[in-house]
Order: C-alpha cells, then structure tokens, then sequence
C-alpha cells in the first residue's frame, strides 16, 4: 500500500504539471488589431469571443492533433443534404454552383441575411458544413456554399481549372444571388483557400462591393510565397491531393492542353501552384499570380472585415501574418484577430473539441448586421489600433 504512493505523487505532480502549462501557455485572450471607428467598437463589443480567453480543447490543443482531428471529423461525418443545388453556367461557358440551405420559405421580398461561404482549396459544399449547420442553428440565416468550376460534383465542360478559383466567376455568383434576393444583405465567409477567393473579390470590387461584412478564416495573404511555406509533410499530402482531385477526376478535359504533364509531376503545394498557370488560361506564372494572388488587391479592400489567423497554423505560417501586418494596420473597418493556438481551421475549444471559430463567426455576423444603417450608407472610418485584454 506505502509502495503504491511514490506512483500517486508522481500522477498528481504530472497532472498539475499539465495544468500549470495548460493555463500558462496554450490559453489566452486573442490579440485584436482593429480600426479605432464607430462601427468596429461596436463589434468588438458585442462579440464576447474577441475579449475573452480562448480555451483551446486540453486534450487537443497541439495543431497537428487538431488538424488530424478536423480531418477525421470530416472523413467520418455524414453526408448534409443541402436545400437546393443549382449550376451556373458561366458567361465563358464554364459551370459553377451554388449550394443551398434553409431556404426553403425565402420569398424574393425577404430582407433576412444571407451568409455566402468559400469553400477550401480542393473542397466543395460538404467540406464548410460546420460553419453552415452553425450558422442556421446560431442565427437561423439562409446559406449558400459558392461552389468554384471543377470542384464538387460539377462538370468541367471546359478546360479550365484555378485552384483559388475566380474573382469572374464570383462576381456572376454574387449578381445572380443578389437578383434574386434583392433586399437580403450579404455576408462572406471564406475558408482557407476561400478566404484567399473572397480577399481577392473585396480586393477588387472596392466600394462596389455586394458584400455587407466579411470573415476570412486562415488565409495565407501572398500565396505565391505561402504555398511554398507550408510544412513539408502537408505540402506534399496536398500537392498530390490537387493531383487527384483536379487532373485524374478531369484527365479527358484538361489532359491535352499544354503545361498538363508538367503539372502532374509536381511534388508539393508550392510547384503544382507554380505550374498551373497553363491550366487556368494564363500565359506565364507571373500573370497567373497577377489575376489570382490576393495580396496583390487585398490593400483596397472596402467592405467590413475579421480576418482569423493562428500562431500555429502549419498550413498558412506565422510568417505569412507578420510580413503582412504592416498594411493590415491601415486597413479600415478590419478586425485582426490573432490567436496563439487553433492550427488551420480548426480551432476547437471544450470538452468535445467543439469549433470555437463557427461561434466567433456567428457574433461577427450577429454584431455587423445591428451595425448596418438600414439606408446602406458607409460606416465611419477611422484610425489603427492595436488591441488587447
């Protein structure tokens, strides 16, 4: 029995030692970098989750952990039967789509906002079902995944493929959604690779935005420097998953155009990203980057804006946000929100590892939208600055 209490003493001093930096270096309050106007303070004030503790979930804090775990979840979850899919055919000929949910009732009239989500790099409508399911049950918004060509289950009648997808066919997207909900105000929310789409349309539409607010979940800013950053296991899982999902699925369209081969070869992230040019209708790479980089427009972006980015995000680096901060600073209406933990995406909190971002986003939306003037007239702007509780 006396022998059995060394064992018990060591167990308390680990479990306490768990604690100790548990408390100590993995939680903490997000780091905010924001614009000193009306509209912002009043957000910031109203979404609890930007002025308290994030308590990343103790028994997956580590971001390869949390990775593997959102990646598990999404292998293993059901399949989301969606409202209703539509595609649209492209002014070019191309075909994108539309995914929708808790529409069912929406009259044309309606002036409940819509939340417009950018699915990932190679991902569709299923892959970004959590942030839709959290915003039905959390605000009761109706949603609609914007699904890019050659993604999803869409046809690629031709031959044209760009894995940030594009700003034109966004546009088409937007304008048909508008249409047909004319009084609905508009709320963007990009994932990952989405985020980089949705930075490069705010980028590029300015104040014609048709976007109210907007949130930007794990982007990588300048992607011609960021996709050779990613961690090298992880580049070389995603250079060959973008060889599967984009040229075997679409071998009889794309396999004759010049530049395939090249691209099939490719190693990681960073070199399919490099070679793709030819495959998406540009001449050379550096037009490529020219009419797809965000960080190229990204400075004259007009619409309201939470950008999310972890520390310890393996996929879209800590480094990537430091060169970037600097115009981030300048930025009006912006929220920077800067987490020590949260890996990419992923972000999980509690006991059950629930998605701490998804709750941020819907307080966002939640804390916009009482700030919108019902007449739609600019919100003040004002100066930077830097924030933390």
């Amino acid at each position: 029995m006396l022998d059995s209490f060394p064992f018990v003493y060591l167990i308390l001093f680990l479990i306490l030692a768990f604690l100790f930096y548990y408390f100590l270096e993995v939680v903490e309050k997000p780091v905010l970098q924001f614009s000193d106007g009306e509209f912002v303070r009043r957000v910031v004030a109203n979404s609890p989750r930007l002025t308290r503790k994030y308590f990343p979930t103790f028994w997956c804090f580590n971001n390869h952990l949390m990775l593997a775990l959102l990646l598990f979840r999404e292998h293993r979850s059901e399949f989301f039967q969606y409202d209703k899919l539509e595609h649209l055919r492209m002014k070019d000929g191309g075909v994108t789509g539309l995914a929708w949910s808790n529409i069912n009732g929406k009259k044309k009239t309606d002036s409940d906002p819509i939340a417009i989500v950018f699915h990932t790099i190679s991902g569709d409508e299923q892959d970004v079902k959590s942030i839709v399911k959290a915003i039905r049950a959390q605000l009761n918004w109706a949603s609609v995944v914007c699904i890019r060509r050659g993604h999803g289950n869409l046809p690629l009648y031709k031959p044209q493929i760009n894995t940030m997808g594009s700003s034109s066919d966004l546009k088409e997207q937007l304008s048909y959604i508008k249409k047909k909900f004319p009084n609905s105000p508009l709320f963007g929310v990009g994932i990952s690779a989405g985020s980089g789409l949705l930075a490069r349309y705010l980028g590029e539409s300015g104040t014609k935005s048709l976007l109210d607010a907007a949130v930007a979940i794990s982007p990588a800013y300048d992607i011609e420097k960021a996709f050779h950053r990613v961690h090298p296991v992880y580049s070389k899982i995603m250079g060959q998953r973008l060889i599967n999902y984009f040229l075997k699925r679409h071998y009889e369209t794309l396999s004759s155009l010049g530049g395939f081969q090249e691209v099939l070869e490719s190693k990681t992230l960073g070199e399919f990203q490099d070679r793709l040019h030819r495959l998406s209708g540009f001449e050379d790479k550096a037009e490529y980057y020219l009419h797809s980089n965000p960080a190229v427009v990204m400075k004259n972006i007009r619409t309201p804006i939470m950008i999310l980015n972890a520390k310890d995000d393996p996929i879209c680096v800590n480094q990537n946000v430091l060169e970037n901060l600097h115009w981030l600073e300048t930025l009006p209406n912006s929220i920077h929100v800067y987490t020590k933990r949260g890996s990419h995406i992923a972000y999980f909190e509690g006991w059950k590892a629930i998605s701490w971002s998804n709750h941020l986003v819907c307080e966002y939306f939640k804390a916009a939208q009482d700030q919108l003037p019902k007449n739609k007239k600019k919100v003040s702007l004002g100066k930077k600055r830097n924030f933390k509780k």
